[in-house]
């Protein structure tokens, strides 16, 4: 019983990872730039893959011989599954995490038909080709070692999760608490929220950019949101930056200091240059 159990949930996780790492290398390609920040959890894996998976695992995988059939089931059920949890994430958080609107043949903007069409050539390729290797590789796993690797991904991926909900909620809260008016404010409470929880709101819209909060303020709130990680961001960089030229010229004077330590004669001028140099190397 624990072994089955240990292996649907490396199932589970297993094609989470890859389905994160399936959307990185698209939206790598889509955008030109290394993406890398995808998903709700700040883990590399996207849940809403590995549960798609097993839907797969256990209801189309009696509908092999007929790859029509188990495209079509693959098509509705993950679409399903992806017009769900987009309603209950908007339910629990108050915000549309992504939105479809814009393409053709959408419902909501929560679903769309491109989307659908690619899971349903993804569940022909997961039952025919990728699973049956994937499952033979797991079997090949000894009882206790698997049983081992379960609990240590599970553990990691439960502490991700009670992670990410404490820092949505307080988003959520955050959110609710603004009743101002002036858009000078309301940043203002956006910039004490973000110096608290930076990394992860950053990490958060980089991976949702078209996230949507919904409130009286919600697309004044996002804005502000997005419009002061940028500036962040662009600061960070622009110190970054000056810390490298800072450095770069700090080394140049720590060769310079070594060249004239080599030519000089007297012992005082050594100790002053010995000193001036501890001072240099102390910058960089």
């Amino acid at each position: 019983m624990l072994y089955q159990i240990c292996f649907i949930f490396l199932i589970f996780f297993s094609y989470s990872v890859f389905g994160w790492l399936v959307e990185c290398i698209f939206c790598t390609i889509v955008d030109q730039k290394l993406t890398y920040d995808r998903g709700f959890l700040l883990g590399p894996y996207c849940p809403i893959y590995g549960w798609g998976t097993l839907y797969m695992y256990f209801f189309l995988t009696k509908y092999k011989e007929d790859p029509f059939v188990l495209f079509v089931m693959a098509m509705v059920g993950t679409t399903l599954l992806e017009y769900f949890t987009s309603y209950m994430m908007e339910k629990l958080f108050k915000a549309r995490w992504w939105d479809y609107s814009e393409r053709k043949f959408n419902i909501e903007g929560r679903v769309c038909l491109l989307n659908s069409f690619l899971f349903g050539v993804l569940g022909l390729v997961f039952i025919y080709v990728i699973h049956p290797c994937y499952s033979l590789f797991l079997e090949g796993i000894p009882d206790h070692i698997l049983i081992i690797l379960s609990t240590v991904f599970f553990l990691i991926y439960f502490i991700d999760n009670i992670f990410s909900f404490i820092i949505l909620g307080k988003l959520k809260i955050q959110v609710g608490k603004i009743r101002k008016d002036s858009t000078s404010e309301i940043d203002h409470q956006i910039r004490l929220f973000l110096s608290n929880h930076n990394f992860f709101m950053k990490r958060l819209f980089k991976a949702f950019p078209h996230i949507q909060i919904l409130s009286n303020r919600g697309s004044q709130i996002t804005s502000a949101i997005q419009s002061l990680l940028e500036k962040i961001e662009k600061e960070s960089e622009k110190y970054k930056k000056k810390l490298e030229k800072e450095r770069r010229k700090s080394k140049k004077r720590i060769a310079k200091i070594k060249s004239k330590m080599k030519t000089a004669k007297s012992y005082r001028k050594k100790e002053k240059l010995k000193a001036k140099l501890k001072e240099e190397k102390s910058k960089v």
